[in-house]
């Protein structure tokens, strides 16, 4: 995750364009190691041990390598033997731009020092990808002070996008969140939390990315935007938000429900009280995640 806010610092301090930024972390997803792969090349898991710590995935907020270690597959050596072969995320990007002209390495340089100076990152927060600090930065990132159950919103975006690296995958660039009062939705599914904690989700975006979102979350080749499609995406909402459910329990003893997934498409949202729009740049189109702090009105 430091890796895609690192691309938005880039981004906005006007290194590099989005597109070069996206060209990137194209380049970078060809060099790119998963833990699990890693695990089958050593010899520590086989393929089918990989596929059940992937579902679990699905059902609980852990790492791949917390994971195999509760279900005794690797040790806590062999994790983090693992985890000093597999490159880290933000030199991949790094290289990735210079390799393509698009950088010089002394503008990397200069760019991860401000950054880490910027943010007070240590180089064991890079490398270990601690979730207190990655709260921190969606904190600077996204300014939901002034809104109620502003710690529950830092929570729920840092589960989405952990969840979006877990499941679709880590070629994206959070943007600078919108504030609004009313938003035109094209494609979009939404499920309501319900409970102490009461917010409205959706994920909106035109018809070619929600093809494509879908696509890369059910490993399936989608061409159209039909059934399929709709359900894979309305899948993908559930499981993330489930799971953070889940987490508010485990963490807070709250008890929270979630509403049956809704699929609409050119409607506009209104009457909306502390409402979010997160855009997330991926390599194939953008998607525009909401979050609301009360049921809007859809017209």
């Amino acid at each position: 995750m430091f890796t895609q806010f690192f691309g938005n610092y880039l981004l906005n301090n006007e290194y590099v364009t989005i597109n070069q930024l996206v060209e990137a972390f194209e380049l970078q997803k060809t060099v790119k190691l998963k833990l699990g792969v890693l695990a089958i090349n050593a010899g520590y898991m086989t393929a089918s041990q990989v596929d059940k710590v992937h579902k679990m995935q699905s059902k609980i907020d852990k790492r791949f390598g917390a994971i195999a270690i509760e279900m005794g597959y690797l040790t806590d050596g062999q994790v983090g033997e693992l985890l000093k072969s597999q490159k880290t995320g933000y030199l991949l990007l790094g290289q990735a731009l210079v390799n393509k002209g698009y950088m010089t390495n002394d503008q990397f340089q200069n760019a991860i020092e401000n950054y880490k100076k910027e943010h007070k990152i240590k180089d064991t927060d890079f490398t270990l990808s601690q979730n207190e600090k990655m709260l921190e930065i969606i904190e600077d990132f996204y300014d939901f002070d002034s809104f109620e159950d502003a710690g529950l919103y830092t929570e729920y975006v840092s589960l989405l996008f952990k969840n979006i690296v877990r499941f679709v995958g880590d070629d994206f660039t959070p943007l600078k969140s919108i504030v609004f009062e009313e938003f035109e939705c094209t494609n979009f599914t939404s499920q309501t939390i319900e409970g102490e904690f009461n917010v409205y989700t959706a994920f909106e975006c035109d018809d070619d990315t929600f093809v494509k979102f879908a696509s890369r979350f059910s490993q399936e080749d989608y061409t159209e935007n039909d059934e399929y499609v709709k359900a894979s995406v309305s899948e993908f909402m559930n499981l993330n938000n489930g799971i953070f459910c889940v987490n508010m329990s485990n963490a807070n003893r709250m008890e929270l429900e979630l509403t049956p997934q809704v699929i609409d498409f050119n409607k506009t949202l209104t009457k909306v009280r502390n409402a979010f729009c997160i855009p997330i740049r991926f390599s194939f189109g953008t998607i525009n995640f909401l979050i609301i702090g009360n049921m809007p009105t859809i017209i």
